[in-house]
C-alpha cells in the first residue's frame, strides 16, 4: 500500500468510518489524508527513540497494511479511540518490536565523508571491528546495484522522495518498498557469510 504526497485540495475532514472505508478501498485521497493528519506523531515518536524519518515512513506503511488486512478479514473495526490514536498505537508497538529485535551496528564509513549505519540482527556482540567491517563491505558489494545505492543514500538520511529523483524510480513508495527488501536481503547475505557464522560458534 503506497501513499502519495498529500494533495492540499483534499480539505474535507473525514470521520473515522470514512477513513476506514477509504483504506479498505485503497482510496488514494483517503490515504493522503491519513498521511497528512496521522504521520507526524508517529515520525516524532520514532525520531525520539533512535529512529530516522525513513524508519518512520516504513513503520507507518506497515501499520497501514496491518489495518488494511484487518479490514479485509473483518467486516469492520470497532475503534475504542480515534483513528489517529489507533494507528499511533500500532506504530508504537511495531517500533518497540523493531527495537527489541534489531540492534544497530555502526560500520566504519565506506566513504570518509560520511558515516554509514546498517541494521541487522546480532545474536551476540561482535568484538572484531575490522572483521565486522570487512563482512559488511564485501556483502554490500554483492547485492543488487540498486540496493547498494538505496542503502548508501539512506545511510546519509536522504529522503525517499530525493532517492526516487536521483535514481529515477517512479515513486517514493517504490523506494520504501525496495529499501525494505534490500535491508532484508543484506541481512540474509550477512548471516550466510562464513566469517559471520564463525564468530558465534563455540
Amino acid at each position: 500500500m503506497l501513499i502519495s504526497k498529500y494533495n492540499s485540495q483534499l480539505v474535507k475532514r473525514l470521520s473515522d468510518d470514512e477513513i476506514l472505508a477509504g483504506i479498505k478501498k485503497r482510496d488514494n485521497r483517503v490515504l493522503q489524508y491519513v498521511y497528512k493528519n496521522s504521520f507526524n506523531p508517529v515520525k516524532q515518536l520514532i525520531l525520539n527513540n533512535a529512529g530516522s524519518e525513513n524508519d518512520a515512513e516504513d513503520i507507518f506503511q506497515e501499520a497501514l497494511i496491518i489495518i488494511f488486512r484487518k479490514l479485509k478479514e473483518n467486516s469492520g473495526l470497532d475503534l475504542s479511540a480515534s483513528f489517529g490514536t489507533y494507528i499511533y498505537s500500532i506504530s508504537r508497538l511495531l517500533w518497540l518490536k523493531h527495537l527489541r529485535e534489531i540492534r544497530k551496528i555502526e560500520i566504519d564509513p565506506l566513504n570518509r565523508d560520511m558515516e554509514e549505519r546498517i541494521e541487522f540482527e546480532e545474536p551476540s556482540p561482535v568484538q572484531d571491528k575490522d572483521l565486522r567491517m570487512a563482512i559488511y563491505q564485501r556483502t554490500l558489494s554483492i547485492i543488487p546495484e540498486d540496493c547498494q545505492k538505496i542503502l548508501r543514500l539512506t545511510a546519509q538520511d536522504i529522503s525517499s522522495r530525493e532517492i526516487a529523483r536521483q535514481l529515477g524510480f517512479r515513486s517514493e513508495g517504490y523506494v520504501r518498498k525496495r529499501r525494505h527488501f534490500c535491508k532484508e536481503y543484506l541481512v540474509g547475505k550477512i548471516k550466510e557469510d562464513a566469517d559471520y557464522r564463525a564468530m558465534f560458534e563455540e
